[in-house]
């Protein structure tokens, strides 16, 4: 296992032919390998107009949910707009607009806002002016930018190298924090994080954080949060851990971890 780890660690495997590495994938289906790094390196899942997908034109019909990496969202923001008779909610990590389409559709009173890289908020903005969006604003250019209540990182917290900063910013603004299909594995001997090196988009090759579960706790404890669900994330087939050492990451899988404010009225 590690000579094959090494491999796919290797500048060899990033430079691999597309479709050799895809045939590769296939077979032994690794989705990660851990490295040395101690941070995300400072580019980073760069993206180009090729890589840039909004979906502008989709429009999904009533209770037909878009592609999600938390599946139960819908029941969650249902729960949250039956208390409240309304919804304001960031996406963090948003990528395109399938969300938004689906929550306009099914919740009336919705103030949906976007953060993205740069790069894909250009985009929605052209979008926005050009069709005329109603209940969208891009993250931190909004007159009526306020509190949420819940800011949802869709398989996308890992990706960012200032976590801890995003995150306290964050728990300033929510009652809810939903962190879905995080890579998360159990053991306090460990560092609160391990680079990995992310196999399965060759030949784009990106970094993630893989989070050691007693230190993520602790630092949303810090900011008066606690964990109010804990699930293993079954949205991505086959993907797996299977090339990692289970006695040093022990139970390490993808996780939703639901958080909340405390001492918040229900």
């Amino acid at each position: 296992m590690e000579i094959f780890n090494n491999f796919l660690n290797s500048k060899t495997f990033d430079n691999l032919n597309k479709f050799i590495a895809k045939k590769i994938f296939k077979i032994f289906k690794r989705f990660f390998v851990e490295t040395d790094l101690k941070s995300l390196p400072t580019v980073n899942y760069p993206l180009n107009n090729d890589h840039i997908n909004l979906n502008s034109d989709i429009l999904f019909e009533d209770n037909k949910k878009p592609y999600l990496s938390y599946f139960d969202l819908p029941n969650l923001l249902s729960a949250i707009y039956r208390s409240k008779n309304k919804i304001n909610i960031l996406d963090y990590g948003a990528a395109n607009l399938n969300l938004y389409y689906f929550l306009n559709q099914n919740f009336e009173n919705i103030q949906y806002y976007f953060e993205d890289q740069l790069l894909i908020k250009k985009k929605v903005d052209e979008i926005i002016k050009e069709k005329k969006l109603k209940n969208i604003f891009l993250n931190g250019t909004s007159p009526i930018y306020e509190e949420f209540d819940i800011i949802y990182f869709g398989s996308s917290l890992q990706y960012i190298n200032d976590y801890k900063s995003c995150l306290r910013n964050c728990c300033k603004k929510t009652k809810y924090i939903l962190i879905a299909q995080l890579p998360v594995f159990f053991n306090s001997a460990l560092p609160e994080t391990v680079v990995l090196k992310q196999l399965n988009m060759h030949p784009d090759i990106n970094y993630l954080y893989l989070f050691n579960f007693d230190s993520l706790i602790s630092i949303m404890e810090k900011h008066n949060f606690s964990l109010k669900e804990k699930n293993i994330n079954k949205v991505t087939k086959f993907l797996n851990f299977k090339n990692f050492n289970k006695d040093k990451f022990r139970d390490i899988n993808m996780y939703d971890l639901l958080f909340e404010l405390k001492n918040e009225k229900k």
